[in-house]
């Protein structure tokens, strides 16, 4: 009997200890019958929809539930009789006021002694401020989007004002070039402003790529050449403007499809990149590695490299490694526009670095696209 007793008195205690979390739980806790007549009703329900306990125990469910929600209930007493439990069911139900309340509900079958259902729990939890918050980031999303389209639309408008008066400024120039002749220092001028045309128009370029990466109409004109054979061309066009050496081993040819022009766009954006950040020169190393189905290229320096913390934003859109006030020029669109144009190719792009130990990126691309 005291054994008896003993064990009486901890279910009891046990009990009591259930009613006080539920009784002062700040989330409405209700149970009802399967018929959906409210058999129990905590605090936080009395606190969420106005009735007291005794104004609701007793009640149908449906007097806290919208008219054009009644058939939720019956939805969730077929799920209970399964012996389901319907979690985070996120719906409106109604205070004593009036006032419409978005809840999240979660409900569980209620079992007798002989196992089994006699009814329902529910566990509903005010969402107002989390559905708040969300409208407030939706706002602030669409917000962002209507600028970024417009900065977008901006710079494709600007770049191709731009781009006529400069081409016409860099064909006039060359035209003056041809009535100067070798001795007079006025050539010396003309060279200078052509370079910084050049320079423009490559900036211009540059603004038009990234306008049509960001709209989805960077297009590929695919066609089969050597790659080795472009490094070469592109590896001429930095020799005569730098103090670097260059190391590549372009003995065998290796056969690419894609899109020439766009694969030497990404080649000169590297190989510039690697003189750029390598300003107190050293060598920058090319290699080609052909595999059944795939070619890598890889560009490796020995310039000022580039901290942890940059690596996995290097490609993003206006991003750059160094201060503004910096030295080294650049706007952040090559690496975003190269990533585009080898994604555009079913490729991949990365980069491996350490801060004061250079730099190496390296491109993959799938021999025929």
């Amino acid at each position: 009997m005291p054994e008896l007793t003993t064990h009486i008195s901890q279910a009891e205690e046990k009990q009591s200890i259930l009613a006080a979390i539920v009784n002062n739980s700040d989330d409405a806790i209700i149970s009802k019958t399967l018929q959906g007549i409210i058999t129990s009703w905590n605090k936080g329900a009395e606190a969420l929809f106005e009735y007291t306990e005794s104004e609701a125990i007793g009640k149908h469910i449906s007097l806290i539930i919208p008219p054009d929600r009644y058939a939720e209930e019956t939805h969730i007493i077929s799920e209970i009789c399964k012996g389901n439990k319907v979690a985070h069911f996120e719906t409106l139900r109604v205070s004593k006021s009036g006032k419409v309340i978005p809840i999240s509900l979660s409900i569980s079958p209620v079992l007798n002694a002989k196992g089994e259902i006699i009814g329902a729990s529910k566990i509903a939890r005010n969402i107002s401020e989390k559905i708040k918050i969300q409208q407030e980031k939706d706002q602030l999303y669409n917000e962002i989007k209507v600028l970024s389209n417009k900065k977008d639309e901006f710079i494709a408008a600007v770049t191709h004002e731009l781009k006529t008066p400069v081409t016409a400024l860099s064909g006039s120039l060359q035209i003056l070039k041809r009535y100067i002749s070798l001795e007079e220092k006025g050539l010396l001028i003309v060279e200078r402003c052509i370079k910084q045309v050049d320079k423009v128009t490559f900036l211009i370029n540059d603004l038009l790529d990234f306008s049509k990466a960001q709209t989805g109409l960077l297009q590929l004109r695919p066609e089969v050449f050597d790659i080795t054979g472009l490094i070469t061309d592109c590896i001429d066009l930095f020799k005569g403007e730098t103090h670097h050496n260059f190391k590549f081993d372009a003995a065998t040819p290796v056969q690419l499809t894609a899109d020439r022009l766009r694969i030497e766009q990404v080649l000169i954006n590297l190989l510039g990149n690697a003189v750029k950040y390598s300003p107190a020169g050293g060598l920058i190393k090319i290699d080609v590695n052909e595999q059944a189905d795939t070619v890598s290229v890889s560009v490796e320096d020995e310039g000022i490299g580039i901290d942890k913390e940059h690596l996995d934003k290097m490609f993003t859109r206006f991003y750059r490694a160094v201060n503004t006030d910096s030295n080294i020029p650049g706007l952040g669109m090559g690496l975003y526009i190269s990533r585009e144009i080898v994604n555009r190719h079913n490729g991949t792009i990365h980069v491996k670095s350490e801060a004061g130990k250079g730099s190496v990126f390296c491109f993959i691309l799938p021999k025929n696209r």
